[in-house]
């Protein structure tokens, strides 16, 4: 649709400060999502195959002629169709890992393609890549829900999602489709379970239906007030700005790191922008019904991408760290973390420091082969551990008693405690993700160094003080 490109073009350049083109393309193609799934809830729940035709058609519509991403298609089309084969026909405890290994290497292609294009050109754009990462997590989530529904096969220390989300039987093609090519969150997600995609469809209450609007438009108007924080500043803050020398001139550290922070905040208001307008018109469809409670209330599931309270004022690193990319954790937790932290044959657990050092390597190869993310991760990993260590040793110390009943001092030396986590952690979460924003080697390392790589050299200095000298409890396993 070049009319609509040309005519979102002038929307960037005369009242959105120039943001680029492609993520005013995708949020248009959220927004429209939100038309669609108006209609999609109408059809009525024995009505299956309609809605997931409806679904595979409304996305072909909008990955196509609205967003131009023709070659994604293609990509998830074929990958959909191989994958469904593997799934289907490989009977062998591999079956997994095998849809694992080859959809993981599909989106590297598209990774690599999309980092020659973008050198060639100096311009980083929003392509397919992000959907077909999206594409990922459902495929290869369903074949580990599919093989942990085989009734002849052991399953040591499963967790109570995996049997809740666990599937006796491989879905029908056109169901299958219609999951992994369900149109509200094909771009942005969220991602989900194929359990609770066939709850959605099978949404037949009036009372559930009437809530939709309310929970799916306070979504949207939540992802509306950050692209407006988005839009004002993020031309003010960028990671880029303190990548060069200059920009430490006339800086302390604190007003670097009061710089970052604000950074932080402002590039994380983009991906609030549409993960909460994603979430709402996921919910608008429907998604999230997960039946009723003893009293015969309606109950719904988290659906999100984000919780964004727990971002921007978690008291913990872990807590920042739960709560961002929540479907991407979800994931990885389930379907990455819980199956290397314990071995097959008697289901003992491995290292945890190993289990999560793993497990954000698959992060960073799930996003991409640019430099910067390996560096975000790995250091994320090692100082999640090191908070660990840090909680265990010191949470003891300042706890309040169960019965609440507490002096003065004590709460305000646990108030202290908390406020010092949230600083810390808003702090590390920040400096890690800088290479995360910037992508190249030197450039993320010339940030890093130009700050003292502080929050390296304080986890080194942890790791060694507990592991190495043995002072309090090491978490390390």
């Amino acid at each position: 649709m070049q009319l609509l490109n040309s005519a979102l073009t002038r929307l960037s350049e005369n009242y959105l400060g120039g943001i680029s083109v492609d993520r005013v393309v995708t949020v248009v193609g959220v927004l429209l999502s939100y038309v669609l799934a108006h209609a999609f809830q109408r059809i009525p729940a024995r009505m299956a195959a309609a809605k997931h035709i409806f679904s595979i058609i409304s996305t072909v519509f909008l990955f196509g002629p609205v967003q131009e991403q023709y070659t994604g298609l293609i990509h998830m089309a074929v990958g959909s169709a191989a994958i469904y084969g593997l799934i289907r026909w490989i009977r062998s405890a591999y079956m997994p890992y095998a849809v694992f290994l080859v959809a993981m290497l599909h989106m590297s292609y598209s990774h690599i393609q999309r980092q020659i294009h973008e050198r060639s050109t100096g311009a980083v754009e929003m392509d397919y890549t992000g959907a077909q990462m999206v594409f990922v997590i459902k495929v290869t989530s369903l074949a580990f829900c599919v093989y942990d529904g085989r009734p002849n096969v052991v399953h040591p220390r499963m967790s109570a999602y995996q049997r809740k989300n666990a599937i006796s039987r491989v879905p029908g093609l056109l169901e299958y489709l219609g999951y992994v090519f369900f149109f509200a969150g094909f771009s942005v997600g969220p991602a989900f379970e194929l359990a609770t995609y066939r709850k959605m469809v099978a949404l037949d209450d009036t009372r559930a239906r009437r809530q939709l609007p309310r929970r799916a438009y306070r979504k949207l108007l939540e992802g509306a007030f950050w692209m407006v924080i988005y839009v004002a500043y993020s031309n003010v803050y960028t990671y880029q700005a303190m990548t060069k020398p200059q920009f430490y001139a006339h800086r302390s550290l604190l007003s670097s790191a009061l710089y970052m922070c604000t950074t932080g905040l402002v590039v994380r208001s983009a991906y609030y922008t549409a993960w909460k307008m994603g979430e709402g018109a996921c919910i608008l469809a429907g998604l999230g019904f997960d039946g009723y409670d003893a009293h015969g209330a309606v109950q719904w599931m988290d659906i999100a991408n984000v919780h964004v309270r727990g971002v921007e004022l978690g008291s913990s690193l872990r807590q920042l760290i739960d709560s961002w990319n929540v479907g991407t954790n979800t994931w990885l937790r389930h379907h990455v973390y819980l199956r290397i932290s314990r071995t097959p044959a008697d289901g003992a657990r491995a290292s945890s420091t190993r289990a999560t050092v793993l497990t954000f390597l698959v992060s960073a190869w799930w996003h991409g082969f640019y430099p910067g993310y390996y560096l975000t991760f790995v250091l994320a990993a090692l100082a999640a551990n090191a908070a660990r260590i840090l909680r265990r040793n010191l949470h003891a110390i300042v706890a309040l008693p169960a019965d609440n009943h507490a002096s003065a001092l004590r709460r305000a030396v646990k108030l202290m405690y908390d406020v010092a986590g949230w600083i810390l952690s808003k702090y590390t979460l920040d400096f890690a993700a800088a290479p995360f924003m910037v992508l190249s080697l030197q450039p993320s390392m010339q940030l890093w160094r130009d700050n003292y790589f502080v929050v390296p050299l304080a986890v080194l200095g942890i790791f060694i003080a507990f592991n190495g000298l043995g002072l309090g409890a090491s978490s390390v396993a």
